[in-house]
């Protein structure tokens, strides 16, 4: 079967970050800056500074459980933590942060207890990506300068892209195919295309630490 290449030149970074200077009513001097992002299901110190921070507040965690892992009372604390200061008040861990202590949140903490930290909040810079197309499908490969895993959003009509707001990872209407682990090299196969059809493609880039650079969506056709 003939392959067709296509690069798809256009990448946008859309991950970002803000340093919130929030105000904190609790004794800030007595906690210790969290140093890392955390989801629920984490264990450790950085948890047990996460609850007592939230434990000040009883409208945030009334249960005010320290115990060093981060289960549902604790993801339920952080939801309200980031309603009442603005960052987010809808969705999910995976969608756009929602329950999730990531960069925003991580900021906000940090600088209402008068802590820094340096966590990883740039996004993964991306070559360019290069489509190789026969009549049924289509394989995606690109490179990346840190670990990261890949994911390609694919549709026979124009795909929606929304890059979200400050620290809110962007969505993409569509199918989605993603590398099952991290790396610098990605390739990332679609199967099961209708043959000389154009298709529309993003392909996203995301770190471990939840940083997400995309690229704008492009097209390829398929093969005879």
């Amino acid at each position: 079967m003939k392959k067709n290449t296509v690069s798809l030149a256009w990448s946008v970074p859309v991950a970002a970050f803000l340093a919130a200077g929030l105000l904190w009513v609790g004794n800030a001097s007595a906690l210790t800056a969290i140093t890392t992002y955390l989801d629920f299901g984490a264990r450790g110190a950085n948890v047990t500074s996460l609850q007592q921070f939230l434990a000040a507040d009883v409208s945030v965690y009334p249960e005010g459980l320290v115990t060093g892992y981060f289960g549902s009372l604790t993801r339920a604390a952080v939801q309200r933590y980031q309603c009442k200061q603005g960052i987010v008040c809808g969705g999910s861990a995976a969608t756009n942060g929602y329950g999730r202590v990531g960069p925003r949140t991580l900021a906000a903490i940090n600088a209402s207890i008068g802590g820094t930290v340096s966590a990883d909040v740039s996004a993964p810079a991306m070559g360019p990506v290069v489509a190789a197309t026969t009549s049924a499908s289509a394989t995606f490969t690109w490179t990346t300068n840190e670990a990261a895993r890949g994911t390609i959003y694919y549709s026979a009509s124009p795909l929606a892209l929304l890059e979200g707001s400050v620290g809110v990872n962007p969505t993409v209407t569509g199918q989605t195919a993603t590398e099952a682990g991290f790396g610098f090299t990605h390739s990332v196969s679609v199967t099961g295309l209708t043959a000389n059809t154009i298709y529309y493609f993003a392909s996203k880039s995301e770190d471990a630490s939840g940083n997400v650079q995309l690229t704008w969506p492009s097209t390829v056709r398929t093969g005879q």
